[in-house]
C-alpha cells in the first residue's frame, strides 16, 4: 500500500514539474508582453484610485447639486475614455503578437509547401527521364539526372521551385541556358544534315555536333556492348552510330521536347533533319574509314573484312557508265543494304552472312572481268575488288 502511494506521489509530482517546466517556457516567450499589459494596468488602476481618492475627500457626501452629478459625470466619461484607450492599445499589442506569430506559422507551411514542391517536380523530372530510357529499350542511360535537373533548373531548390524556364540568348545571339542551347543545338543539326553536297570533312564536322549534342544537351551514355560504327571520341564510347544515326536523332529529338514541354517552352520539329539520308552516312563513312591524322574521333570496326567492304562499296558507288549506270549494281545494293543500318553490319559477325555476301558479289564481279577488255578503264579497279573478295573468302 505505501509503495502504490509512493508511486501515486511521483506521477503528481511529475506532473507539477511537466507543468512547471510547459509554464516557464510560456513565460519565458511573452514576459514582455506581461509586462507591458502589467504596467499598463497598474498605471490605470493607480490613476483611477488617485483620481476617485481625490473627489472622494473633496466630495464627501452625495449631493443634490446637478452641478456636482455633472462635474462627476465628466471624470468618469475620462476615466472610462482612458480605460478604454489602454485597453485598446492593449488589444493592438495583443493582436499585433499574433499577427507575427501566424506570419510565422504561415511562412512555416509556405516553406514545407515549396520544399515538397521541388521534391515532386524533381522526382517527376527523374522519373520520366527513366520512361524515356526504357522507351529507347535501355540502350542509353542519363549520367546523372539530378545534375541534368539542376542545369535546366539552377534556381530550383528547398525554398524556391520554378516550372517554367525562358531561353536566354545573349545580345551576340549566344546561348546562354540549357534551353536555348537545345534551339541552337538542334538549328546546328539541321544546317549540318540537310547540306545539298557532302565534302571531305564534312562527314567529320557532323559528327562533332552530334557528339556536343549528345554531351551539353543529353547528358547519355550508351549502355551494352560496343558496336561496329559506334562513334568514339577520345576512346569514350557514345550513342551515336554511323550506320543509323537515325536512331540517336530520334532520341535526341525526343529527349529535347521533353525538356522543353517539362519548361513550358515550343517543341522543335525533328521532320527537318533527314537523318536516314544514305549521302549523311556516306560522308561519314568516307571520313571515319579513312581517318586524318591526329583524329580524335574514331569509330568501332572489330568485325573482319568490314574494312575491305566498305572500300568495295565506296568504289561500287563511284563505277558508273555513260548514262550512269552502275558497272556493279548487285555488288553496289548488296553492300549498301549491309550498310543500311548497324544491326545488319552488325550481323556480319557471323561467318555465314559474311559469306554469303561476298559470294553475291564474287560472281557479278566474276562475270564483269570475263566481259571486260584488260585495257579498258575500269578494269584494274574492278581486279582490285576482285582480289579483296577471294581474300575475304579465303580467310
Amino acid at each position: 500500500m505505501l509503495v502504490g502511494c509512493h508511486h501515486n506521489f511521483l506521477g503528481r509530482e511529475a506532473t507539477v514539474k511537466g507543468s512547471d517546466k510547459t509554464f516557464g517556457k510560456w513565460f519565458g516567450s511573452n514576459w514582455i508582453w506581461l509586462t507591458v499589459v502589467g504596467v499598463m494596468l497598474s498605471g490605470v488602476a493607480g490613476l483611477g484610485y488617485k483620481i476617485f481618492s481625490t473627489y472622494a475627500a473633496t466630495f464627501p457626501y452625495i449631493s443634490n447639486d446637478h452641478t456636482a452629478w455633472a462635474s462627476f459625470g465628466s471624470l468618469l466619461a475620462g476615466f472610462f475614455t482612458l480605460t478604454g484607450t489602454v485597453a485598446t492599445v492593449a488589444t493592438l499589442l495583443f493582436l499585433a503578437r499574433q499577427n507575427k506569430a501566424m506570419q510565422k506559422v504561415n511562412q512555416a507551411q509556405l516553406d514545407s509547401m515549396t520544399f515538397e514542391r521541388y521534391i515532386n517536380h524533381r522526382k517527376l523530372f527523374i522519373e520520366q527521364l527513366k520512361d524515356l530510357e526504357i522507351a529507347h529499350k535501355n540502350a542509353f542511360n542519363f549520367c546523372d539526372p539530378n545534375l541534368l535537373y539542376k542545369t535546366i533548373f539552377p534556381e530550383n531548390g528547398p525554398h524556391k521551385c520554378e516550372f517554367s524556364v525562358e531561353s536566354k540568348f545573349d545580345a551576340n545571339g549566344d546561348y546562354e541556358n540549357l534551353i536555348s542551347e537545345i534551339y541552337f543545338r538542334f538549328e546546328e543539326l539541321v544546317e549540318r544534315f540537310n547540306v545539298s553536297q557532302f565534302n571531305k570533312g564534312d562527314g567529320d564536322l557532323l559528327a562533332r555536333c552530334l557528339i556536343n549534342f549528345h554531351d551539353r544537351v543529353l547528358m547519355i551514355e550508351p549502355v551494352g556492348a560496343k558496336r561496329n560504327g559506334d562513334i568514339e571520341f577520345n576512346s569514350v564510347p557514345y550513342f551515336i552510330n554511323i550506320f543509323s544515326i537515325e536512331e540517336f536523332v530520334r532520341a535526341a529529338v525526343k529527349i529535347s521536347n521533353h525538356i522543353l514541354r517539362f519548361t513550358n517552352n515550343n517543341e522543335v520539329d525533328g521532320s527537318r533533319i533527314f537523318a536516314n539520308s544514305k549521302f549523311v552516312r556516306y560522308a561519314m563513312m568516307d571520313d571515319y574509314f579513312r581517318p586524318v591524322d591526329n583524329q580524335r574521333i574514331e569509330i568501332v570496326t572489330s568485325i573482319f573484312g568490314i574494312k575491305a567492304l566498305e572500300s568495295i562499296h565506296r568504289h561500287a558507288f563511284r563505277m558508273r557508265d555513260s548514262e550512269n549506270e552502275f558497272l556493279l549494281p548487285v555488288t553496289f545494293r548488296t553492300l549498301d543494304n549491309i550498310f543500311s543500318s548497324a544491326e545488319l553490319v552488325n550481323g556480319l559477325a557471323d561467318d555465314e552472312v559474311l559469306n554469303e555476301v561476298v559470294e553475291d558479289c564474287i560472281e557479278e564481279v566474276g562475270d564483269y572481268l570475263q566481259q571486260m577488255k584488260v585495257d579498258s578503264t575500269n578494269f584494274s579497279m574492278v581486279n582490285k575488288i576482285s582480289d579483296k573478295l577471294i581474300a575475304l573468302r579465303n580467310r
